[in-house]
């Protein structure tokens, strides 16, 4: 299956809503990683929710961009990063996530969620606890869309 990498238009900012369909390209991976050091760079709080309902993988040449990706922005991760939180309903994709954290722990809180509902609930308390109340109040006031599915 064809794969892309969809970005939300960071309106719910400093909520980062990213989707991964299918299997994405490494082209797809860099502009995320792109998209992602920007993020990083603003010096910002942020959470992020990853939305992997409909991602089947990621080749292995991917996976060590994305580790050299995380072990290069590590510190900038701690800085900023209040936690992400992957959706992720396949058990498979489940088990290999939690091995890979096991592995190397990510430099931020994470969660993987079962439905947008509970990633909603956890990206929120992040905030809440991190004192971002107003931002957490205006993301639950406009969480119905991502909840019902329009992410973008």
């Amino acid at each position: 299956m064809a794969g892309r990498v969809d970005f939300d238009d960071e309106s719910l900012w400093p909520l980062l809503l990213v989707g991964y369909v299918g299997s994405p390209s490494v082209e797809q991976q860099l502009e995320y990683q792109a998209k992602l050091s920007a993020c990083l760079r603003r010096g910002e709080k942020y959470v992020s929710i990853i939305d992997a309902r409909s991602f089947t993988g990621i080749p292995t040449a991917q996976r060590q961009l994305m580790a050299r990706f995380l072990r290069e922005h590590e510190e900038l991760f701690r800085q900023v990063g209040l936690g992400t939180c992957l959706i992720i309903t396949s058990p498979v994709i489940r088990l290999v996530v939690s091995v890979v954290f096991h592995l190397k722990p990510m430099p931020a809180p994470y969660y993987v969620a079962p439905t947008m509902q509970a990633a909603l609930d956890w990206v929120l308390g992040q905030l809440e606890a991190a004192g971002l109340t107003a931002e957490a109040d205006r993301i639950r006031r406009n969480s119905e869309r991502l909840v019902l599915g329009r992410t973008g």
